[in-house]
């Protein structure tokens, strides 16, 4: 509405300017101010608006594939916090504002070409109608195309990530080159959907230039208005131009926004779903029984020792499905009437096969018990044998716990895993001599030679 009535009062000043009222051109100057201010305070407002909003997303959607169930590809997970949040980061800055901005600017600038003359209206308003009714149908081109350009996108990051993650299999058996010419066979395929996506959101953009640009034309071909009536005309046909062409952009953000949002509205409601259901449990009750545990079939008192054994899938699975099934008893507590976060209370679980997160020592020694004090970091990492000054608590870790090596990685799952002495401890190839003293209830897939474990087969 402000950049409407700036333009207005711009149109206004310099029809009078050229008529000789020389002293508008201060207001004119501040007129031309105003709107480049108008502008620039629209655009840095809109990023804020959607800087926020894909931030708070982000985090759901992230939250949502760590979901216990089914995994997503870490590729396909990439490109959904990226390229598709991009997406709808890109629709709530470049899209929504534009046009909320920008049509209501149209409105009231033809209203005002119709008010100084119905001719140059009918001029302004026939080329944007006629142009803004092929909107509709470059909008479902461009959707095609774009839900294309992204299942080919997807297919590729998760190709990419497959192949990254298998990058020492591939040395061992020679198939580097073999896996380098698949990944640049689904880059090709997105080469050619993007391609193809250009070819309707082009269009679509120069359609609506073409609209404006018509709307000047047609005013001068018309011949109607004299010098001044022509100057100040241009002045509004001019601040038209700009929201006209960008109705062009908006139509392809709005189609890339749809093509983004169905593919992340399904994986954000499986997070909603499972938050929902965790709040629902009952949680922490007062304890009753005997103190022990009682999961999957395996009871044991409070020091016992368990050798699991069996096929290597198999103990992953029963060990995984601790957590997330929550079938059994551990100090009285039913698992399955707990929340997640209380039933990483009652157990511990430290494996080889766990991939270590990024961050600093301190932050990993705890992150199964965010709420730990230092002293109690401090306490674990010592506990494991490894060393709990400050410079070690604040050394960072990535790549799975790189620089770090194998021996030092598995003490700090080990200390995490053992942080406030769950009654409950499960090793996952790790040796359990470390904590050989522990005085809960420890299932290991190894044993200590010379110790008493009781073996029970997977």
């Amino acid at each position: 509405m402000l950049q409407a009535l700036l333009a207005i009062i711009l149109s206004l000043s310099v029809a009078a300017v050229l008529d000789g009222d020389r002293g508008l051109i201060a207001l004119l100057l501040a007129t031309t101010l105003g709107l480049g201010m108008a502008q620039w305070i629209q655009k840095v407002v809109a990023e804020d608006l959607g800087q926020h909003y894909v931030h708070e997303v982000r985090r759901e959607l992230v939250g949502a594939a760590l979901v216990p169930g089914k995994a997503t590809s870490l590729g396909v997970t990439v490109t959904r916090a990226s390229n598709d949040l991009t997406a709808v980061r890109n629709w709530l800055a470049l899209g929504i504002v534009p046009m909320v901005t920008g049509i209501p600017l149209i409105g009231i600038v033809l209203v005002a070409l119709f008010v100084q003359d119905i001719r140059t209206g009918v001029a302004v308003a026939a080329p944007l109608l006629i142009c803004m009714a092929f909107l509709p149908v470059l909008a479902r081109w461009t959707l095609i195309r774009a839900q294309e350009l992204r299942s080919k996108r997807g297919r590729m990051a998760a190709r990419i990530a497959d192949s990254v993650m298998a990058g020492e299999m591939l040395w061992a058996v020679g198939g580097v080159n073999r896996e380098v010419n698949a990944v640049s066979r689904d880059s090709d395929r997105v080469v050619v959907a993007a391609v193809k996506r250009s070819w309707a959101t082009g269009f679509t953009r120069a359609l609506m230039a073409m609209a404006a640009s018509l709307s000047t034309v047609s005013v001068v071909v018309s011949g109607h208005l004299d010098p001044s009536e022509v100057a100040g005309t241009m002045m509004l046909l001019g601040v038209l131009a700009t929201p006209v062409t960008e109705l062009g952009r908006v139509v392809e953000y709005r189609q890339n926004y749809k093509a983004a949002i169905r593919i992340l509205i399904p994986l954000l409601q499986r997070g909603s779903e499972f938050k929902q259901t965790q709040t629902q449990l009952p949680g922490l009750k007062v304890s009753e029984g005997v103190p022990g545990v009682n999961v999957k079939g395996i009871a044991a008192r409070p020091g016992e020792r368990i050798h699991l054994t069996g096929e290597t899938c198999d103990t992953r699975a029963w060990i995984s499905s601790l957590i997330e099934e929550g079938d059994g008893v551990v100090n009285g507590q039913q698992l399955s009437q707990l929340p997640l976060k209380q039933r990483r209370m009652l157990i511990g679980i430290a494996s080889t096969h766990h991939y270590l997160s990024r961050g600093s020592v301190s932050r990993l020694a705890s992150i199964r018990v965010p709420d730990a004090t230092a002293e109690e970091i401090s306490a674990a990492l010592a506990q494991v044998g490894l060393d709990n000054d400050k410079t070690t608590q604040k050394q960072r870790l990535k790549n799975g716990g790189q620089p770090w090596n194998t021996a030092q990685i598995n003490k700090l799952k080990l200390a995490s895993a053992t942080l406030r002495t769950p009654p409950l401890l499960v090793l996952e190839g790790i040796d359990p001599h470390i904590v050989k003293d522990y005085p809960g209830v420890v299932i290991s897939t190894e044993t200590i030679p010379g110790e008493q474990w009781r073996q029970v087969s997977i």
